[in-house]
């Protein structure tokens, strides 16, 4: 399982890319491009302020981070 989602942070940035790519020239990029930038803010937002209830006591915030991480990943293969 770790292995899987290792394999899964390393190639998000292609899948993040190879996305780009193909959505470029299609007539709505604009609010697709918006659409995912204001999602994004909402996994931020989400991971600042209410991490605490998914992850608990979390004192250095490593919980935050992988889950921020976690996130994004999940969101890009999703939307590839």
């Amino acid at each position: 399982m770790d292995k899987l989602f290792f394999i899964a942070i390393i190639i998000s940035p292609f899948l993040l890319f190879a996305t780009w790519v193909m959505t470029a020239k299609v007539n709505s990029f604009k609010k697709l491009f918006i659409a995912h930038t204001i999602l994004f803010i909402l996994y931020i937002v989400f991971v600042l302020y209410y991490s605490k209830l998914i992850t608990g006591h979390d004192e250095y915030g490593l919980g935050q981070i992988g889950l921020a991480i976690t996130f994004i990943v999940i969101h890009i293969i999703i939307g590839f």
